[in-house]
């Protein structure tokens, strides 16, 4: 799903089996997305699949993400790797944005059971909704919650599961984007999606966080086609 253009300066996806929708002239999605946008993008997806691995360009667009869930016609639960909640009230009621995407869902999915947020910033926490009983989360400096990991672990083995993936939940040193980022390793990153693959039936995946796609920026241009096809490859092993 390629918002900006920057999907032409990598080449991670070359040679595989890809449909690529082009939505660079479309108005009203930078960060936040109208009415009219949100037509415009789910008429171009509606004879696809939830199922597959979706790259959905930065992380002002992850709202597309409950796009690709709203697919799902079964109770399903959802993993998002995100250094951010989600989860803020909008200003203007029923304005979608990339930072209310999850509360969104959580309001209308009736067969979303459970969100577990990965890798959330401990400032973030606070803007989860008090009582909100859909959600789990692991902080960013608190990944091996055991507690919380039993409850994950019972999910698992109850629900399919739809991973969301934004790369600002990783370290500067593994990869650059456009928002401020936690400080999750490579190897820790891939030990979770191994995990959560072993352990449940994953429907879909997306994954947003290029940077921006800036003359100037174009070692950081580099460093995402190499994680984007790092990651590629290995969802793809894990698949089979």
């Amino acid at each position: 799903m390629d918002f900006t253009g920057i999907y032409e300066n990598e080449n991670f996806y070359k040679h595989k089996n890809i449909e690529w929708l082009d939505f660079r002239e479309l108005q009203g999605v930078y960060g936040y997305c109208s009415q009219q946008a949100r037509k415009s993008i789910e008429d171009k997806i509606k004879d696809l699949s939830p199922e597959g691995i979706h790259f959905i360009d930065s992380g002002n667009f992850h709202y597309v993400s409950e796009f690709w869930i709203e697919k799902i016609k079964q109770s399903f639960i959802l993993v998002v790797f995100d250094h951010h909640s989600d989860m803020v009230q909008p200003l203007f009621d029923n304005i979608l944005s990339c930072g209310s995407w999850i509360l969104n869902s959580i309001e209308n999915n009736v067969y979303l059971k459970k969100i577990i947020l990965i890798g959330i910033d401990e400032k973030q926490v606070s803007l989860i909704p008090k009582h909100q009983d859909k959600v789990l989360y692991l902080k960013n400096d608190d990944l091996e919650n055991l507690e919380v990991w039993k409850k994950i672990d019972d999910l698992l083995h109850r629900y399919p599961l739809y991973i969301s993936i934004d790369k600002d939940v990783l370290s500067k040193r593994v990869v650059q984007t456009d928002w401020d980022q936690g400080s999750m390793q490579l190897i820790e990153f891939k030990i979770l999606l191994a995990y959560l693959f072993k352990n449940s039936h994953t429907i879909g995946v997306d994954i947003c966080g290029e940077c921006a796609n800036e003359v100037g920026l174009l070692n950081e241009i580099k460093e995402d086609d190499v994680f984007n096809k790092k990651i590629l490859s290995f969802l793809k092993e894990e698949e089979n």
